[in-house]
C-alpha cells in the first residue's frame, strides 16, 4: 500500500534572483500553487564567503552591501506575505564558521537572521559554507571548530522553535559522503540536522541515496535538485549543469521512496540556479516532473 506524503513542496528564489528580478517571482509561485519558498540572504559576509571560495566566475571586489539594500531585500519578503500569501520556509546563510576573526562577526548576522525567520513562523535555519578542503588537509580540529559554530547556532535556534541545518555542498566544508560521516560522527543532533541537496552529491561522486537511508533520522529539509552533463567540469561549469528536475541524472523515485517510507514531514524545496531558459519555464517542468512522473502534490493541506 502506497505510503501518504507528509512532506510539503516549496520553491527557491534563486533563478528569479539571479535574473535580477526577485520581485517577480512571488506572484507567479503563488499562481502555480506553491505556499513555501526559500531564498538566499545576500549579506555581505555571506556573498564574501562565495567570492573566495566557491570558484564563482567574475568574482569581482569585495560585496559591500549597504543596511538599506539589506533592509529592503528582507521587506521583499515581506510583502511576499502580504501580498501573495506566500510563506519564508528558511533563509541560506553562507559562513566561513572556522576562522575565529570573523566567526563574532558571522554568528551574530546569523542570528539576527534566525530571529527575523522566527518572526515569520519559519522552521528552518539553512547553513552552508565553511572552507573547503583544498590543498590542506583537514584537521580533527577544523572539523570541530566547524561542528561547534553550527552548535552555537544550533542551540540558539532551538530556542526559538528552528531547527538549523548543515547543506553540503560544492566548494564549501563538506562536499563529500566521508566528510559528512566525518562531521556527523561529532556534531551534537540535537542541535544540528542536515539539509541534503542531491545535486551537489552527485557531482562530487557522492550516492544522495545512499545519505538519505543511512541519515534520514537527522534530515530535516531537502532541496530537489537536478544536475546533468558534469563529467570532466571543473570550478564555476558546474553550476550551469543544474537543470529541471527529471532532466538530470539524480534518482529522485528512490529519495522519494526513503522519505515516504520514514513519513518525512519536513519540507522538499525545489531548487535550480541559473535557467538555461526563463525561471518560469524551468520552474514549470520541475513542476511537471513533481506531480506528472513522482505522483507528488505540491501542498497536502
Amino acid at each position: 500500500m502506497p505510503k501518504e506524503q507528509k512532506f510539503e513542496i516549496g520553491y527557491h528564489l534563486n533563478t528569479w534572483d539571479f535574473e535580477g528580478r526577485p520581485e517577480e517571482g512571488f506572484p507567479f509561485l503563488a499562481d502555480v500553487g506553491f505556499v513555501w519558498y526559500e531564498a538566499l540572504i545576500f549579506n555581505s559576509l555571506g556573498d564574501d564567503f562565495a567570492r573566495r571560495f566557491m570558484t564563482l566566475d567574475d568574482v569581482g571586489l569585495p560585496p559591500a552591501l549597504s543596511d538599506t539594500e539589506l533592509l529592503r531585500r528582507l521587506h521583499l519578503f515581506n510583502k511576499a506575505q502580504e501580498d501573495y500569501g506566500l510563506r519564508l520556509s528558511s533563509l541560506y546563510a553562507n559562513a566561513e564558521y572556522t576562522n575565529p576573526a570573523l566567526w563574532p562577526f558571522e554568528r551574530d548576522c546569523i542570528m539576527a537572521v534566525t530571529r527575523f525567520l522566527h518572526s515569520f513562523g519559519s522552521k528552518i535555519l539553512v547553513c552552508g559554507g565553511g572552507p573547503p578542503a583544498g590543498r590542506k588537509a583537514q584537521t580533527d580540529e577544523d572539523f570541530r571548530s566547524f561542528a561547534n559554530a553550527l552548535e552555537e547556532l544550533g542551540a540558539f535556534s532551538n530556542k526559538l522553535g528552528i531547527r538549523t541545518v548543515y547543506h553540503p555542498h560544492l566548494d564549501c566544508f563538506i562536499e563529500t559522503r566521508a566528510q559528512l560521516d566525518r562531521f556527523m560522527a561529532i556534531v551534537d543532533t540535537d542541535l544540528v540536522g542536515l539539509c541534503i541537496d542531491p545535486a551537489h552529491l552527485v557531482i562530487k561522486d557522492t550516492d544522495p541515496v545512499d545519505i538519505m537511508r543511512a541519515y534520514i533520522e537527522h534530515i530535516d529539509y531537502i532541496h530537489f535538485k537536478d544536475a546533468k552533463d558534469f563529467a570532466g567540469l571543473e570550478g564555476y561549469a558546474r553550476y550551469l549543469s543544474f537543470c529541471e528536475l527529471g532532466a538530470g541524472v539524480v534518482d529522485f523515485p528512490a529519495m522519494v521512496e526513503i522519505m515516504l517510507e520514514n513519513d518525512y514531514d519536513g519540507l522538499a524545496i525545489i531548487e535550480l540556479d541559473a535557467s538555461h531558459k526563463t525561471a518560469e519555464q524551468s520552474c514549470l517542468e520541475s513542476i511537471d516532473y513533481i506531480v506528472k512522473d513522482l505522483g507528488l502534490q505540491l501542498n497536502i493541506a
